[in-house]
């Protein structure tokens, strides 16, 4: 039997996943019966780089290499909302 090596079981891991997500809600009275919503999110507020898992093939040339980005990650995104209640 061969073996490439002496890495312990599940000891291959890539890096961590970190993301931050704000959101500010603030709602106007217009009338008695209507009201307004400002709404503001920022997702990924950092715009922290979230990477995908190293390759995982040991023979290979570019094995422990990150090619991309994880799944499923945003960078910075910026969105604002109006909303009318009545």
């Amino acid at each position: 039997m061969e073996t490439f090596g002496d890495v312990g079981r599940n000891s291959f891991r890539g890096p961590k996943f970190w993301n931050t997500d704000f959101s500010v809600f603030k709602t106007f009275t217009v009338t008695e019966r209507f009201k307004t919503q400002f709404q503001f999110n920022a997702y990924n507020v950092f715009n922290h780089v979230n990477l995908d898992r190293p390759n995982s093939c040991v023979d290979c040339s570019n094995g422990g290499s990150i090619t991309g980005l994880a799944f499923g990650s945003t960078m910075r995104r910026l969105q604002f909302g109006l909303k009318l209640n009545f």
